[in-house]
């Protein structure tokens, strides 16, 4: 009973930790902001910004789902998160994922998730590819699990950067692709000690670099926008 009580007690800590964290990058108020609606499971903040980023890729953007939500029971999950992105996209247009990622076991791995990430992108057709080469962007918390422990397909990835390379090594060689991963986590310790690991969303830093790589601005930053053409938007995956 007093290691369970402890066990408790931790989680109380934790939970607490992540409620007072304040949150960086010119955004005010910490993550107790993004907690997400009962009835629909989502954060609006964060619906909002995905909606920007993907109207930000331009009209032949590709918006590919990776979470679990692509699977057949969590459908009801799924149309609303579409419907939500609809309210928030230009003249709320109708929006639906173009794609999903194949069936796997990568239901609590980042290998998993890489892996899968990776066999979508060596499956695409030739006929997806733009002219001018294409611009992916993958947004994931990979189960809130520091880059630095990732393995997939005895790689040990061990950063952004090697999980970047292994995805780049799964896209033919003769095309010409730009790739980047906004690795939405964050860890921390408690005053007591305690280690905090957290699927962090898009928070105001995280929707900044994404938006940095689609060409996008940012008013903390004081980055101006790249100011692209609908023809150089062309090809950006999401």
């Amino acid at each position: 009973p007093r290691e369970a009580n402890g066990q408790k007690h931790d989680t109380v800590d934790r939970l607490m930790s992540v409620i007072d964290r304040e949150l960086g990058h010119g955004e005010n108020g910490t993550y107790a902001k993004f907690v997400s609606d009962a009835t629909s499971d989502l954060s609006d903040i964060f619906v909002s910004r995905l909606a920007s980023l993907i109207a930000m890729a331009g009209t032949r953007c590709l918006t590919v789902l990776t979470s679990t939500w692509r699977h057949p029971d969590q459908r009801h999950r799924l149309k609303r998160l579409e419907d939500a992105l609809s309210k928030h996209l230009p003249e709320h247009a109708p929006f639906a994922f173009g794609a999903f990622t194949p069936p796997g076991d990568d239901s609590s791995h980042p290998r998993g998730r890489l892996r899968a990430i990776g066999d979508f992108l060596a499956g695409l057709s030739s006929k997806c590819y733009p002219p001018t080469g294409m611009r992916i962007l993958v947004l994931d918390d990979f189960f809130a699990t520091a880059a630095s422990t990732w393995l997939v397909d005895d790689l040990d990835a061990g950063s952004i950067e090697g999980a970047e390379e292994y995805l780049r090594s799964r896209l033919p060689q003769s095309k010409d692709f730009a790739l980047k991963i906004v690795h939405t986590y964050d860890s921390w310790l408690t005053p007591n000690g305690l280690s905090v690991e957290v699927g962090a969303g898009l928070t105001m830093e995280h929707y900044c670099h994404a938006a940095e790589f689609l060409g996008g601005g940012c008013s903390f930053c004081g980055r101006p926008p790249a100011g692209s053409t609908e023809e150089e938007t062309t090809g950006k995956s999401v």
